[in-house]
């Protein structure tokens, strides 16, 4: 028997969709399916990469009241639908050759780990030109309306929440599946502090302040930093800052004794090494620290998708939210001088934790690859809130 082609489908605007879809390939590969990840963006002219992934970051970090108001605005109603038709239109002329590579590999089924995905495939199997049925792995805890697209077969939703919010918004029930967002097994894994604190060569006597910013080394790092320049370290103080290279040099320059690390490949092992993280609130960081079941600081957030993140995240009661970095480091220090209220946010964070999302998604592509599908046209999603575009 051949095993199932399945095809996991990312954006490069931000590292967590990139992680979403390596974390269902890796399932997938696990339970003996033939699984590649594919960027569109590689297939995407080089002017709308430019626009869509460093015009966005620019737009989030430089202007985030209007992006969280455009964020606000699409997820009407009334307001997708008048920019929906453009969009799509725009979209599936500024990637041409993605849909010849997607046939090329002539999958199974077809996942989708970020919005742009979803809706570029979603309208191929509308119009018929994808055979292979479509899962939408929806990566932010709220499914705004550009997750939701007619011919999708099936939505992987976040939380109960989210399903709820689909079904809502007009999806049917069964094509709705409760399943969290993947996150690679190595978070799910039980890693011992004093092991992970001698091989990362921390000291086994000093708490650990674990500062993020997101593969893209943004949310508001750089404040922080300065905040706790004018206060005593409360901790060894360790930051991450992903890609960012500007940013690792200039924390580098800014204290010596701190520990600053880039982009990492054992992050399983610094969120096991930690006592509290600060953190923006990315559906896969959020995700990955509740299966580590960190205590997480968020500072204030303006962006839409991350506003609704990190709401989320605090009503688990595994972070709490802060409204700029001076208070994010007082709360940080409140919670490393209190154990008691460490273990709470602990246990709270592994009670809302589904660090077994990756395999649940795999299991429903697996179902989808061996089911025997009907491809009229009315088996399509055709939910009053979206239309084909």
């Amino acid at each position: 028997m051949t095993s199932p082609r399945i095809l996991c489908l990312y954006g490069t605007a931000g590292a967590g969709h990139r992680r979403a879809a390596e974390a269902v390939t890796e399932a997938l590969r696990a339970a003996g399916a033939t699984a590649v990840t594919l960027d569109v963006m590689t297939y995407a002219h080089r002017a709308f990469r430019a626009v869509y992934v460093g015009g966005g970051l620019r737009l989030i970090t430089r202007w985030p009241r209007l992006y969280g108001l455009a964020y606000r605005a699409t997820d009407y109603h009334a307001v997708d639908r008048l920019v929906r038709g453009a969009r799509a239109r725009a979209q599936q002329l500024s990637a041409p050759h993605l849909l010849r590579a997607v046939q090329a590999f002539d999958p199974q089924v077809v996942i989708g780990t970020h919005f742009l995905a979803a809706e570029l495939c979603a309208a191929w199997r509308v119009t018929r030109r994808l055979a292979a049925p479509l899962i939408t792995v929806i990566t932010d805890f709220e499914p705004h309306r550009l997750w939701q697209h007619a011919g999708t077969d099936a939505y992987c939703a976040p939380t109960p929440q989210a399903a709820d919010r689909l079904v809502r918004d007009g999806v049917e029930p069964p094509r709705v599946t409760v399943t969290g967002i993947p996150i690679a097994a190595a978070f799910a894994a039980k890693i011992d502090r004093e092991a992970a604190r001698r091989r990362l060569k921390l000291a086994a006597d000093r708490p650990v302040l674990l500062i993020m910013g997101g593969g893209l080394g943004v949310g508001g790092i750089d404040r922080v930093a300065r905040s706790l320049l004018n206060q005593p370290a409360p901790a060894q103080v360790v930051f991450i800052t992903g890609v960012n290279r500007s940013l690792r040099r200039s924390l580098r320059a800014l204290n010596p004794d701190w520990i600053v690390r880039g982009f990492v490949d054992n992050m399983p092992e610094w969120l096991a090494a930690a006592d509290v993280a600060i953190s923006k609130a990315g559906g896969l960081a959020a995700s990955e620290l509740l299966a580590a079941g960190v205590p997480t600081i968020v500072p204030r957030v303006l962006t839409g998708h991350e506003t609704r993140n990190a709401q989320y995240f605090a009503s688990t009661g595994a972070a709490r939210l802060a409204d700029d970095a001076d208070k994010a480091l007082t709360l940080a220090r409140d919670l490393l001088e209190n154990e008691a209220a460490r273990d709470e946010m602990r246990l709270a964070a592994r009670r809302a934790a589904r660090p077994q999302a990756a395999d649940d998604v795999a299991r429903l592509a697996l179902r989808l690859a061996s089911a025997r599908l009907d491809f009229r046209r009315n088996d399509y999603v055709a939910h009053p809130t979206v239309s084909a575009g």
